[in-house]
């Protein structure tokens, strides 16, 4: 059975952590224009901008908060390694590809419920 490198799964692992950390990153880039707005001591700007930034802010501060988009991706890549990689455990895979990967990425495997040893984690 043909089974993705280990090397690949690490770059994808890599740049899911990166996802994940630009995502919580911008929720507070998010914040900080609504604070901006606020600060103004203008009304105008205000009335005319608070409502729509803070709607956007707290719109989207759940979605830039939440892994939940990427659970789908970091879920069949996991399950990838386990159907085709002839091993029992993501652990397993990363021991045999002699890699390891992020925290982030160990994090968002067991929010998909895969779990990845602290042996494995950078």
């Amino acid at each position: 059975m043909a089974v993705i490198s280990g090397s690949d799964y690490r770059t994808i692992a890599v740049s899911y952590s990166e996802i994940r950390n630009q995502l919580i990153a911008s929720r507070g880039d998010a914040y900080d224009a609504v604070y901006l707005i606020v600060q103004l001591n203008a009304v105008d700007p205000e009335v005319d901008l608070l409502i729509p930034f803070n709607s956007t802010y707290l719109v989207h501060a759940d979605q830039m908060n939440s892994s939940s988009t990427l659970l789908g991706a970091v879920r069949a890549l996991n399950q990838h390694v386990l159907n085709r990689g002839d091993v029992a455990t993501v652990d397993a895979f990363l021991n045999a590809q002699g890699i390891t990967v992020p925290q982030n990425w160990a994090d968002l495997s067991a929010s998909a419920g895969y779990t990845i040893s602290s042996t494995y984690i950078d």
